[in-house]
C-alpha cells in the first residue's frame, strides 16, 4: 500500500465502525476491537471497502494527508535490480567498419574522404536514485514488488550507433603544414546522464547531429621558431530528444559545446654552445560562449503527486549560466644535455574564471552547485630523461 494509504484506511473503519456503533464520532481502538469480535463479518466487511478506498485515493491530494509530505523525501525506497520483472541483462553487438578513399594531389598535397560508423552498447543506470522504466510500473506493482512512492525514471539506455562522413586535405610543404577538415557526425540514441541531485537520469536522444570543420596548421619561420594554430566550429543539434531529464530537447542545441575553440601556440627552441637548449612555449585558448547546461531537473514544476506541471523553470534557472573560456599558458625551460630539464611554468596567467559544469545541490532543493576551472597557477617541474 503506498505511503498515506494506511491512514486512509485506519480513518475510514475508524468511521463506519462509529456509525454503526451510533456514536455520532470516528470509534476509537478500544470500540473497534470489541466490534471486530461482536461482528466478524459486518467488521471484515467494513475493512474490504475501506482498503479498496484506500487503495483508489492513495494518489488523492484531497484524501491522502500524507501527499504533502512528499517534497520532504530525499529519496524513495529502493527497488533492487534484477527482480522478477526487470532481469537486468543486456546483449549488445555490431560490427562497425571504416571506409577512405584517398588521392595524392602532389608530393605536398593529399586529400581524402571518409565514411565510419560507432558503436556503443546499452548501459544501465545503477545509482542510487535509478528507478524503473514507466513501461515496467504496472508489471512491477502487479507482481507486488512496486516499493512506496515508487516513481518511474531511467533505470536503462539502449545503445548508441553513430556515423560520421569526413572530406578533408592534408599538405606539408616543410616550412608549413595544413590540415582541414569537414565533417558531418550523426548519433542515434545518444546516451544523456544527467545529475539531478539524488542521482542520474539515464536517457536516450532519438539523434544527435554535428556539423564541423577543423583546421589546424603549423608554421616554422626559422629552424628555431614554430608557430601553430588550431581551430574548430561546430554546430550540433538534438534533432530529436523527447524524453530528456528537462523535458523536449528536440531541435535544441546541445549545452556545453561551444561554436568556436582556437589555440594559438609558439615555441623558441634554441641550441647553446654547449649543445644544452633553451626552450620557450606560450598558448592562447579560447572558446566562445556556450551555455552550461540545458536545465536544471530540480527545479522543474511538480504538483503533489510528483507529476511535471512545467519544464520552463528548470530552463530559466540553467539559462543565467554560461561559459566563455580565454586562457593563457606559458613556460620556460633549460635542458641539458645529460637528461636533466628544469622548467617553471604558469597556467591561465590572466586567471580568467569560468564554471566548468552546473548542477542541482545534493538534498538542497532550489540549489545550485558548480564546478569552476583552475584559477593562476604556478609551478615548477623537474625532468631526466634517459
Amino acid at each position: 500500500m503506498a505511503i498515506g494509504g494506511g491512514v486512509i484506511r485506519n480513518t475510514v473503519i475508524a468511521q463506519q465502525v462509529g456509525t454503526a456503533l451510533g456514536l455520532g464520532a470516528p470509534a476509537n481502538a478500544t470500540q473497534i476491537g470489541t466490534f471486530a469480535g461482536a461482528q466478524p463479518a459486518i467488521y471484515s466487511a467494513i475493512v474490504t471497502g475501506a482498503t479498496a478506498f484506500a487503495n483508489t485515493n492513495a494518489t488523492n491530494p484531497a484524501v491522502n494527508p500524507l501527499l504533502g509530505l512528499r517534497p520532504l523525501q530525499f529519496l524513495p525506497p529502493f527497488l533492487n535490480i534484477p527482480n522478477a520483472v526487470e532481469n537486468g541483462q543486456t546483449r549488445d553487438g555490431k560490427w562497425t567498419w571504416t571506409a577512405r578513399l584517398a588521392w595524392e594531389i602532389t608530393d605536398t598535397v593529399n586529400t581524402y574522404l571518409s565514411y565510419a560508423t560507432g558503436f556503443k552498447a546499452s548501459s544501465f543506470n545503477l545509482s542510487r536514485d535509478s528507478r524503473p522504466l514507466a513501461s515496467d510500473l504496472a508489471a512491477l506493482r502487479t507482481a507486488g514488488l512496486a516499493v512506496p512512492n515508487l516513481t518511474t525514471g531511467s533505470r536503462y539506455a539502449g545503445p548508441e550507433n553513430a556515423e560520421v562522413f569526413e572530406l578533408g586535405i592534408k599538405a606539408n610543404w616543410g616550412i608549413a603544414s595544413a590540415n582541414l577538415t569537414l565533417f558531418k557526425q550523426t548519433i542515434t540514441g545518444f546516451q544523456s546522464n544527467v545529475f539531478t541531485g539524488t542521482g542520474f537520469a539515464l536517457a536516450n536522444a532519438g539523434k544527435q547531429s554535428t556539423y564541423g570543420v577543423e583546421f589546424d596548421g603549423t608554421v616554422k619561420p626559422t629552424p628555431e621558431l614554430s608557430l601553430n594554430l588550431s581551430l574548430v566550429y561546430l554546430e550540433p543539434k538534438f534533432d530529436s530528444f523527447v524524453a530528456s531529464a528537462v523535458g523536449d530537447l528536440s531541435g535544441t542545441r546541445p549545452a556545453g559545446i561551444p561554436g568556436l575553440s582556437t589555440t594559438i601556440g609558439a615555441q623558441w627552441n634554441k641550441e647553446l654552445g654547449n649543445g644544452d637548449r633553451v626552450i620557450l612555449r606560450g598558448d592562447w585558448h579560447y572558446e566562445s560562449e556556450v551555455q552550461i547546461a540545458e536545465g536544471l531537473p530540480a527545479f522543474i514544476q511538480r504538483n503533489a503527486l510528483g507529476q511535471v506541471v512545467s519544464y520552463q523553470p528548470a530552463f530559466d534557472a540553467a539559462r543565467p549560466f554560461q561559459r566563455e573560456v580565454s586562457e593563457i599558458s606559458a613556460s620556460i625551460s633549460y635542458a641539458m644535455m645529460n637528461g636533466i630539464e628544469f622548467s617553471l611554468w604558469g597556467r591561465n596567467l590572466t586567471n580568467n574564471r569560468h564554471l566548468v559544469q552546473i548542477f542541482d545541490s545534493v538534498a538542497q532543493s532550489g540549489s545550485v552547485s558548480a564546478y569552476p576551472n583552475q584559477p593562476r597557477t604556478y609551478g615548477a617541474t623537474v625532468r631526466f630523461k634517459w
